[in-house]
């Protein structure tokens, strides 16, 4: 059942007996100032039964551990200290310094609800409203600026040998549970003894100078993996329900691992023969304790293994306005549609452009935009190498009358294809007689011209973007890394946890920090404007710094009655009435 934050604070807390002058530009003090509304209990009903139960710790309490937590970048156990021996955690909960908000597990609990319901992004929409009230984010139609940014897996990434040995060793343990065995004592029993070092490579007595040892090691590796992959499916059926989606898991990814770096071929004497797959296969897994994770890019020099951020700013305003996370080899405009969308779900605003650098330049992402009618602004990525010879922006295209005219003046009709797929033209005998042959061509037949499916998108987007209004609007895309510098000193460069789930759980809480501390402190700039943080209604709210300052006036009164009468004698405190 919900827990509701009481609204009376007790006596004895930071702000009455001990007093802690919160300095108005820290995080600590401009949190403490917001807490009362930023986050309110019903905000999270749908993580709590509306009866059964005892009264939870109040979630609006709980979120602002969160995210006091992210802020810091401590663990769940430090978190918990802090709330417990910390003043300024203190001072923002609310809470009597040396009394724990809660529990470890009750913290790691609300985390999990935040991410099964989903809850996290109410906690981020928060931010944004703050900037509304605050007046940064403006209530007109807004441009975004999109970009993404890698993030390091939590799992270790392992090569082949190890991979398959920790994809043995997790459907070991998943086998094990069922049958009340520790995974070590399981793993004994059938003769996969091997797999319970840490390194299975380490623990090998061969010379791995040797093709042919390291090739047998292998083969026994995969032998032993394809025989508990036949009893698993042997012994599925029996297992309880709890148990058989854990196992089926772990089951398909050691096949997985298999698929993915081995190729088993039969030998002479009827035994598999492995062998490790060349190449990198599309989709790889790198880590068996981290299945998401995969091989990626953010250029061709730069490599990386786990996820990519993709987030969405605000210009004006410099406000992270979407944020989500993709799969580490996903291209950056991948699901760029829907994070649009999903910025204009947070912010209540529609979204009137979308600018992005050439990863989001590409036909096919300018034509999900024009079906939809929304406008996309990106870089054309540059035009492909043609051996020295004019490249195609210098032939004059006509996709409505299929024509193409070469800059020697010549104009062909000649055309194979089609619009949807591109078209083909062909300038054959032509080019025998043009004086400009050598700069065009170096083909017996002439030269060809091939059309894009999207040509007249790209086009456009080429001759915009040669403008001064267009080279602007491209220049302004330095917004949108202020805000990947700001997230990357909150730690977004590493996953604190497992799973793209959980590490779009990090980058949300990431971006809600940002988002309150840079509305803050343009509140708090000599420059905002009057009027820049209008108040609900007209009239001051219990956050603000004139009732701030008012709660420390009476505290300060009520501490110094307190303390007076501790200092006056027995006889004389037992004399006062009592009220």
């Amino acid at each position: 059942m919900i827990g509701k934050r009481k609204r009376q604070q007790d006596l004895f807390d930071v702000g009455y007996v001990f007093d802690v002058p919160l300095a108005p530009g820290s995080f600590h003090g401009q949190l403490a100032r917001a807490a009362p509304r930023l986050f309110r209990d019903d905000d999270f009903a749908a993580c709590y039964h509306a009866h059964l139960g005892r009264p939870s710790v109040p979630p609006s309490q709980l979120a602002l551990l969160t995210v006091l937590q992210h802020h810091a970048g401590v663990s769940d156990a430090e978190a918990i200290e802090r709330t417990c021996f910390d003043a300024r955690w203190a001072a923002v909960l609310g809470t009597q310094l040396g009394q724990p908000l809660c529990a470890k597990s009750t913290l790691q609990l609300f985390r999990a609800q935040l991410i099964l319901h989903d809850t996290v992004l109410t906690v981020f929409q928060r931010s944004l409203d703050e900037a509304q009230r605050a007046g940064l984010l403006k209530s007109t139609p807004l441009r975004i600026l999109v970009d993404t940014k890698p993030i390091l897996g939590r799992g270790a990434v392992e090569d082949t040998y190890n991979l398959l040995a920790t994809g043995i060793r997790q459907l070991c343990k998943a086998l094990a549970r069922p049958a009340q065995l520790k995974p070590e004592d399981w793993a004994r029993g059938h003769d996969l003894r091997r797999y319970c070092e840490t390194s299975v490579k380490g623990s090998a007595e061969l010379d791995w100078s040797e093709a042919t040892a390291r090739q047998a090691f292998l083969s026994e590796i995969v032998t032993d993996a394809r025989r508990l992959l036949r009893l698993t499916t042997s012994r599925l059926p029996t297992l309880p329900a709890a148990a058989q989606e854990t196992v089926r898991t772990a089951a398909q990814l050691l096949e997985q691992l298999l698929l993915q770096d081995v190729v088993e071929q039969p030998g002479a004497d009827g035994k598999t023969q492995a062998e490790i797959r060349e190449g990198t296969a599309s989709g790889r897994v790198p880590a068996a304790l981290d299945p998401d994770q995969r091989h990626g890019r953010k250029s061709k020099s730069k490599r990386f293994t786990g996820h990519k951020a993709s987030v969405a700013v605000e210009p004006e305003s410099q406000l992270i306005v979407g944020a989500t996370v993709l799969a580490g080899e996903a291209p950056d405009a991948t699901e760029v549609l829907a994070q649009v969308e999903q910025v204009e779900a947070n912010t209540g605003q529609v979204v009137a452009e979308t600018v992005g650098d050439c990863a989001y330049g590409s036909g096919a992402t300018r034509q999900e935009f024009e079906q939809v009618e929304r406008v996309l602004v990106a870089k054309v990525p540059a035009e492909t190498a043609n051996d020295g010879h004019f490249p195609k922006s210098r032939f004059v295209l006509d996709l409505k009358q299929q024509q193409a005219t070469c800059p020697g003046g010549i104009t062909t009709a000649h055309v194979t294809g089609s619009v949807e797929k591109g078209l083909l033209f062909h300038f054959g005998k032509a080019c025998t007689v043009c004086p400009l042959r050598a700069q065009c061509t170096g083909a017996q037949g002439g030269r060809q011209v091939r059309t894009h499916p999207q040509e007249e998108l790209l086009r456009e987007a080429r001759a915009f973007q040669q403008t001064a209004a267009g080279r602007q609007v491209l220049r302004e895309r330095v917004a949108v890394e202020h805000g990947l510098a700001r997230l990357s000193h909150l730690g977004i460069g590493q996953a604190r946890y497992v799973g793209r789930v959980k590490t779009r759980f990090q980058l949300l809480l990431a971006a809600t920090v940002a988002n309150l501390r840079r509305t803050w402190n343009w509140q708090q700039a000599p420059d905002t404007p009057p009027g820049g943080a209008p108040e609900r209604g007209g009239t001051a709210e219990r956050g603000s710094a004139t009732a701030w300052q008012a709660r420390r006036a009476t505290r300060a009164g009520l501490r110094g009655l307190f303390f007076g009468y501790r200092l006056l004698p027995a006889h004389w405190q037992r004399s006062i009435p009592a009220g």
